[in-house]
């Protein structure tokens, strides 16, 4: 036979037990938006790395570009990558486009400043790299 519960062995009551899950559902709500918020600027981060991996590609083109190419060129008007004026790349399932563009100044005749803008777009925000570098005859 069962004996009686004495009044310090008592369970918990159906409130007690209503409370304590919503206090643990209030908690992991919390949890649940940090770890998105984390997972979103890792994902920007990735991004950007990509972006700036991007420009370090058009900044090995313009150094490899005759100088006579690149003189060529139209002076302080931002022009598209002769290798494509868009760059698609897959990261974490996305598609990004980034869009290299170059401008040319002539410091003087054997001299070039080239600028490589890459930029590109994510949520409505645009974003972009840059990276300068000075070409001689």
């Amino acid at each position: 036979m069962a004996g009686s519960a004495r009044k310090s062995e008592r369970g918990l009551t159906l409130l007690e037990t209503v409370i304590a899950l919503a206090i643990v559902f209030i908690v992991f709500l919390g949890l649940t938006e940090a770890g998105l918020l984390v997972m979103d600027h890792n994902i920007n981060n990735t991004i950007r790395d990509e972006g700036v991996s991007v420009t370090e590609i058009e900044m090995s083109t313009v150094r490899q570009t005759p100088y006579a190419t690149l003189f060529a060129m139209p002076e302080g008007i931002p022009q598209p990558s002769p290798n494509g004026a868009v760059v698609s790349r897959q990261i974490r399932g996305l598609t990004l486009n980034y869009a290299p563009t170059w401008t040319m100044t002539h410091l003087n005749a054997d001299n070039l400043q080239v600028v490589v803008d890459v930029g590109w777009s994510r949520k409505g925000r645009a974003y972009n790299h840059q990276a300068t570098t000075i070409v001689r005859n």
